[in-house]
């Protein structure tokens, strides 16, 4: 890039932004499979097989995390707790200034470009977690700048199939980038013959490094799953519910883009072929909403003005946008601002409160565990069990897709008090259960006047009667 752009704007905003972010308490469910992976990876080996649960135990897993795993243990090994801390901070703010810089790229006028941008900010929000989730989806913003950057310079596409490699072997969402990249490319195609064999070579060679994974070519059954089938059951894999907060962002983000689009100049075919793909994933699961609210903020940034101005216009208001001079501020500004960010970033994360909250977990419970299978547990527990009681394997954890069949089917026939639920918990050889209280399957056990091993508030530990 030329001096004409300065990035002292997204990093001033990516480092106060990953700075706020140190204030959140560690606590997701999955960050502590992640953990276990990620140490196994590093003490073991990469394993293809489960040996963390009873009921999948042995068959295949999903390996298409696994250098995200890993990362993230790491992290945990330098600096504890805290290094989790500094570690996600550091992934907000990368991915904070990422979607800024793509907005400023369209437009000039930081102010106007920081609007545009903070719809994307508030929606990735809710992906701010502790698992290699966050990994991908910094990534996208990555990449959402490089195709920003690559309209007026096509080298730059040259960048992409290394960002897919390293995506690939980080979180399965690699799969939407490079579907986003191709229609990119496919786009400079169409519109410049003379850059035809550059878009070409990048497609060509962004498929083929997806291949240089330990997955191999199942890294797209991972992916596939993720996108096309994801179980229902799951909150987040469900479809975005606007009576949530996340999905009322997502639909401002989704309502914002059609007003632009029917009151800005024509949108270009590049940005129609970019942002309704990514608007249908966005659709598919509540998970992927942060992705369309990423790639609109440069689409925003470049025409909401135009809009903003007609609206405007019918009211007979008169809008004056802030006009600022064209002066960019000297590299020395932005090495400066990019020190400054990561100090702020990791100094915050080093004096933020590194332990987890354990308060939804059923901490008080693990000394009651019976060792070895046999335990059916909450599935928001999973995690944390194979974390905290690795002698106790779970029923099921937030891994999901080594779940999905005969073990997901039974969990929800339990879960729910099907028909059938008592004959499977006999079938399974079920010897307790770690539920919440208020659960249909805890009530039912207590009715039946089960064992109670151990219980609080927030947890009941029963065990069933004429077990092995």
């Amino acid at each position: 890039m030329t001096r004409g752009f300065s990035w002292s704007l997204p990093l001033l905003s990516g480092g106060i932004f990953g700075a706020l972010s140190t204030i959140a308490t560690i606590g997701d469910p999955d960050l502590f499979w992640h953990l276990a992976q990620g140490r196994q990876t590093v003490t073991d080996g990469l394993a293809r097989v489960d040996v963390f649960s009873w009921s999948v135990n042995g068959l295949p897993v999903l390996t298409d995390q696994w250098l995200g795993q890993v990362i993230w243990y790491e992290a945990y090994v330098a600096l504890g707790w805290n290094g989790i801390i500094v570690l996600r901070a550091l992934l907000v703010a990368a991915t904070v200034t990422l979607i800024v810089a793509a907005a400023l790229m369209a437009q000039r006028r930081p102010i106007v470009a920081l609007i545009a941008a903070l719809p994307a900010i508030t929606l990735t929000r809710f992906a701010w977690t502790e698992r290699p989730q966050l990994m991908g989806l910094c990534c996208f913003a990555g990449l959402i700048l490089l195709l920003r950057a690559s309209s007026a310079r096509p080298r730059v596409l040259m960048a992409v199939p290394a960002l897919i490699l390293v995506w690939a072997n980080l979180h399965a969402s690699f799969a939407l980038g490079l579907a986003v990249a191709a229609i990119a490319c496919a786009e400079l195609w169409l519109r410049r013959p003379e850059a035809r064999r550059l878009a070409g070579g990048v497609v060509a060679l962004s498929v083929l490094v997806t291949l240089l994974t330990p997955s191999g070519i199942s890294i797209w059954t991972s992916a596939s799953g993720h996108f096309l089938s994801p179980p229902r059951v799951i909150q987040e894999e469900g479809v975005p519910d606007v009576t949530q907060p996340y999905g009322f962002v997502f639909a401002f983000v989704v309502l914002a883009v059609l007003v632009t689009a029917q009151l800005s100049r024509p949108t270009m075919l590049r940005d129609v072929a970019l942002l309704m793909p990514v608007l249908f994933v966005s659709m598919t699961a509540a998970r992927h909403t942060p992705f369309f609210a990423v790639v609109s903020a440069p689409y925003l940034a470049a025409h909401a003005p135009a809009a903003v101005g007609a609206i405007a216009a019918r009211l007979r208001i008169s809008v004056r946008l802030p006009a600022f001079p064209p002066r960019v501020p000297s590299l020395r500004i932005d090495v400066a601002t990019v020190v400054i960010a990561i100090v702020a970033v990791v100094g915050a994360g080093l004096f933020a409160r590194g332990e987890p909250n354990l308060s939804p977990y059923p901490i008080g419970a693990l000394s009651s565990l019976p060792p070895g299978p046999g335990v059916v547990n909450d599935y928001d527990w999973g995690g944390f069990l194979i974390w905290y009681a690795p002698a106790t394997p779970v029923f099921i954890d937030g891994r999901l897709f080594p779940y999905t069949g005969d073990a997901l089917r039974d969990y929800e026939t339990v879960v729910s008090l099907g028909p059938t639920w008592r004959d499977v918990l006999a079938r399974r050889g079920a010897r307790a259960l770690l539920l919440k209280p208020a659960s249909p399957l805890a009530v039912r056990a207590r009715d039946l006047r089960w064992p109670i091993v151990t219980e609080s508030v927030s947890y009941v530990l029963f065990l069933v009667p004429n077990s092995r």
